[in-house]
């Protein structure tokens, strides 16, 4: 109705230019009055009443055919017409048009017409014809381009939706890849250092000079722990990758790592085949490296007393295999009451090499034989 009510007197006054030009050509129209009031009266009716008639489903075809009595609800009807056009209805759309150029045909043979009209009836048919389908084009038109604008509307906020999806999806890798680092630099350094000053601590009787380098190794551990810390911070910060401007481990540094193992006690057994023999891809160093020095962190942290055997080796030109095997305590079901699981607290570890070994297109198995724990990673020579 706040449609109508802003189309109406518009619609009055171009309805007033009309008749002033069709009387000035000549086309007078003497028309009695109450013929006048009864059409005036019986679109009032119509107007008043539209509201009730369109909310039912046969009240738009009534509006639809009342120009054949009434001329005063021409635009009453144009505009229902109009409406279902306009959200493109055509099944409803097309019979009113039609309605509405059968009922304006009729109403030329009213009474209150002109008795000698100027033009042909089939002109006035055509033009009426005309009228209805310029109409209908141009709702039609006017509810595309509102759908236009409405589908439009919903995919800028899909976009945005998107967008704001795929920032939170950046978010949460930034964190894994920060917390994997973290987990793979600390846990190796800060187990080092525990048990050094585990040794000093239950170790009175060592010699000076050897009290002296388990402090020295203590030292070096907690600085360099501290300039990774800060070297990842530095990246946070900066929104740069690890690589962009920090020195990466990569396979030449594994000879330094478990120099600093064995130095921490630990009793190794290493084949390598790899290290300073074969270039290989920074990538897949770096990822070799942090899979066995969590590996080595693993076996210090959960396994028993023992040799730990690790062995490097290429597969031809396509891929390198690393196998870490460390003694394990007793499976729980056979541990005495009380004895720790030695599996526990493992889990976290192995989740980072797993993903670890998968972001480079490696594969990762692990498991119990027997007394020991083996841990097997293959990856690709150039991923």
């Amino acid at each position: 109705m706040r449609i109508l009510g802003n189309v109406l007197p518009w619609s009055t006054v171009v309805f007033v230019a009309l008749a002033a030009v069709d009387s000035h050509l000549g086309n007078m129209i003497t028309v009695p009055w109450p013929l006048l009031a009864a059409d005036a009266v019986l679109g009032a009716v119509l107007v008043t009443a539209s509201r009730w008639w369109t909310a039912r489903g046969w009240g738009r075809w009534l509006v639809a055919a009342a120009p054949a009595v009434s001329t005063a609800s021409v635009g009453l009807a144009a505009l229902v017409a109009a409406r279902e056009a306009s959200g493109r209805r055509w099944r409803t759309a097309a019979p009113l048009c039609g309605i509405l150029a059968a009922a304006l045909a009729a109403g030329l043979h009213n009474p209150w017409t002109p008795v000698e009209p100027i033009r042909p009836l089939w002109i006035e048919l055509l033009l009426v014809a005309a009228a209805v389908a310029a109409l209908a084009a141009s709702s039609a038109y006017r509810g595309a381009r509102a759908d236009l604008v409405r589908v439009l509307r919903e995919r800028a906020l899909d976009a945005e939706r998107e967008q704001r999806f795929r920032v939170e999806n950046a978010r949460m890798e930034e964190r894994d890849r920060i917390a994997r680092e973290m987990h793979d630099v600390l846990a190796h350094r800060l187990t080092l250092i525990s048990l050094n000053a585990s040794a000093l601590t239950h170790r009175p009787d060592l010699a000076a000079a050897d009290r002296d380098a388990l402090a020295e190794e203590i030292l070096t551990n907690t600085r360099q722990s501290l300039a990774e810390v800060r070297g990842i911070l530095s990246d946070l910060r900066s929104g740069q990758d690890e690589d962009a401007d920090r020195p990466q481990p990569t396979f030449d540094g594994l000879g330094r790592l478990l120099e600093e193992n064995r130095r921490a006690g630990m009793r190794l057994e290493v084949h390598d085949e790899v290290s300073g023999r074969l270039p290989a891809p920074a990538n897949t160093g770096r990822h070799a490296y942090r899979i066995v020095q969590e590996a080595l962190t693993n076996a210090r942290k959960h396994g028993a007393p023992g040799p730990v055997r690790v062995r490097v080796v290429a597969e031809g030109t396509d891929a390198v295999l690393i196998e870490v095997r460390n003694p394990v305590r007793r499976r729980p079901d056979t541990a005495d009451p009380g004895e720790r699981d030695p599996d526990a607290g493992a889990g976290v570890g192995l989740v980072g090499l797993a993903e670890r070994a998968a972001i480079c297109g490696g594969s990762l198995l692990w498991g119990r034989t027997g007394d020991h724990f083996e841990l097997r990673v293959r990856l690709p020579w150039s991923p």
